[in-house]
C-alpha cells in the first residue's frame, strides 16, 4: 500500500510539474508561435524529469495495484 501511495504521489507530481512547466515557458512568449516552438534546450532537459518521474509513477502503481 505504501508503494501504491509513492507511486501516485510521483505519477501526480510530474504530470503537475510538466504541465506547469510548459504553461510557464509557453507564457513567455509573444503570440502567434507554436507551443513546442517555445522550448529551448534546458527546457526540454526539465520537461524530460519531469514526464519520466510520471511514467515511473504511473510503472510503479500498476505494478502495486496487480499484485494486490
Amino acid at each position: 500500500m505504501k508503494k501504491l501511495i509513492f507511486g501516485l504521489g510521483l505519477l501526480l507530481s510530474g504530470v503537475i510539474g510538466f504541465v506547469g512547466w510548459c504553461i510557464a515557458v509557453v507564457q513567455t512568449v509573444g503570440p502567434g508561435g507554436t507551443v513546442f516552438a517555445c522550448f529551448f534546450g534546458s527546457e526540454w532537459i526539465v520537461l524530460a524529469v519531469f514526464a519520466i518521474m510520471a511514467i515511473v509513477g504511473l510503472r510503479i502503481s500498476i505494478m502495486e495495484v496487480k499484485r494486490d
